[in-house]
């Protein structure tokens, strides 16, 4: 009975160190990213056929310390194996979204005045938090790390775009309201286009706020 009880003592001891890791842990993913003096202005416009490994054709490139600052903080954090976009990116169209008529009717050119027109590129984007997505793949779990915008601006260059491509015969395009507006961070893999199309809810993929 007495190495039972011991059993037991060592049982009960080690599910509380579980416990109080998993918390802290939780803790520490929670705690908010500080992107440091950069007021999430400055991005660069780009728009044109994706290069390897890309898969916006209309996007926001982030000022230059962005990305790599908030990937050192997620990785402090995980440290997890991740891999990160060779040429981060902000999508607004998807080079997918353009194939068939739509990419003949919207050129890159076109799309890129019309959003410069907006002022996109002189716009200072407001972070809503640092979010994950999982799901299985293979017996294992895929991960996807980003940042998720709130970004009407965004969205009415869509609406904008898809006005014009109908337009031209080519109705009810990019008209997803739910489009999310992201900057991809990090992955389990290198399939980022994978992840499209992609559905965020705030409520469950919201890891921690940025300030």
């Amino acid at each position: 009975m007495r190495a039972l009880g011991k059993v037991a003592i060592g049982v009960a001891a080690l599910a509380t160190l579980v416990w109080l890791f998993l918390s802290t842990l939780q803790d520490t993913i929670a705690e908010p990213y500080d992107a440091g003096d950069v007021d999430f202005s400055g991005w660069t416009l780009v728009a044109g056929a994706p290069a390897r490994g890309q898969f916006a054709a209309l996007g926001l490139r982030p000022p230059q310390p962005l990305a790599p600052a908030l990937f050192d903080q997620l990785f402090a954090r995980t440290m997890a194996s991740m891999t990160t976009p060779g040429d981060p990116m902000l999508p607004i169209v998807l080079g997918s979204e353009l194939q068939g008529e739509l990419g003949i009717v919207l050129t890159p050119d076109e799309m890129l005045t019309v959003a410069r027109q907006a002022g996109l590129d002189q716009l200072a984007l407001r972070p809503v938090c640092m979010a994950v997505k999982r799901e299985p793949f293979m017996g294992r779990t895929r991960e996807f790390f980003f940042v998720l915008f709130d970004a009407p601006e965004l969205a009415a260059v869509r609406a904008q775009l898809g006005a014009l491509a109908a337009e031209r015969g080519v109705p009810d395009a990019l008209d997803d309201s739910t489009f999310p507006f992201v900057l991809p961070l990090a992955a389990s893999d290198a399939e980022f286009s994978s992840w499209w199309p992609l559905v965020v809810d705030r409520d469950t993929d919201c890891q921690a706020p940025i300030g």
